[in-house]
């Protein structure tokens, strides 16, 4: 389901009631904490409401023509919605807008825990960054982010870029650095924490493992479940596997299971 992008200049009140989300606000499938949340509003955006329930209200695109309920996205609390005078509300058809990815979010009553994004915003190099800390480009589904707990979670499709590293998950969890104090950007990433069908690639060297963490400042990743890496015909397995990107070197522990590596040696190789 899309957010409800609209220009201020809407169109003119014919039915129901134009308002305004105070907050970021979740829209349910029924009216009721209960239902199945179905899109959520940024604050300051507006609709048309209408079919008041116990405190609840109908959500309606601001150009919707008909007064049907069947029609509505979905329910919102009202206190979370002001009503915007007629008078402020400009005759003008809305220009077409283009479809956002959706948004994940959890919540409580209506309003959601922190700012929602699609995708999280653009952080650009600023000149005298550590070149060692290079920004991380994380690319997904849908993204929720926890300001909290300093944590932006993607789900869906996750590709994650760190200079020559690429990992793929279908969950990625980002953690910001404590030290840190400002809001989420690419290059204040701490550790990312992978699963889901992880893989991940530099240059010749591949692998892949139900749970990898990656840290961020060192270049290190640790991969555990089953995890296996690979270059060309030579393969390791084990209990944990910690590979160093920035050195292309490779510890691994055997724990409960025996470490295992094959190596393929050269063709021109003699053995005596």
């Amino acid at each position: 389901m899309t957010a409800l992008l609209v220009p201020v200049s809407a169109v003119a009140q014919d039915w129901g009631e134009v308002r305004e989300a105070t907050v970021n606000l979740n829209v349910r499938s029924k009216p009721d904490r209960s239902g199945e949340h179905v899109l959520t509003l940024t604050k300051g955006e507006r609709v048309r409401t209408d079919f008041a329930t116990d405190g609840w209200v109908a959500i309606f695109r601001l150009d919707q023509a008909d007064r049907d309920e069947t029609k509505a996205l979905g329910y919102a609390n009202a206190k979370f919605l002001k009503v915007v005078p007629a008078e402020a509300v400009v005759a003008a058809k809305p220009e077409p807008q283009p479809e956002p990815a959706p948004v994940a979010v959890e919540s409580g009553e209506g309003e959601v825990k922190a700012e929602v994004a699609a995708t999280p915003p653009p952080a650009p190099v600023q000149a005298g960054t550590d070149p060692n800390r290079l920004p991380v480009k994380i690319t997904s589904d849908r993204m929720v982010y926890d300001e909290s707990g300093k944590v932006v979670s993607f789900v869906g499709n996750v590709v994650a870029e760190h200079g020559e590293l690429t990992l793929w998950a279908d969950k990625l969890s980002a953690y910001l650095s404590d030290k840190d104090k400002k809001k989420f950007s690419a290059d204040s990433v701490d550790r990312i924490v992978a699963e889901g069908n992880v893989r991940a690639k530099k240059g010749t060297t591949e692998g892949s493992c139900g749970k990898l963490t990656y840290f961020v400042g060192p270049q290190l990743l640790k991969m555990e479940q089953s995890p296996l890496l690979q270059d060309g015909p030579n393969s390791l397995t084990g209990e944990v596997i910690n590979f160093h990107v920035r050195d292309n070197r490779s510890e691994v522990i055997g724990g409960d299971q025996r470490v295992k590596a094959i190596f393929v040696a050269p063709g021109s190789m003699k053995v005596q």
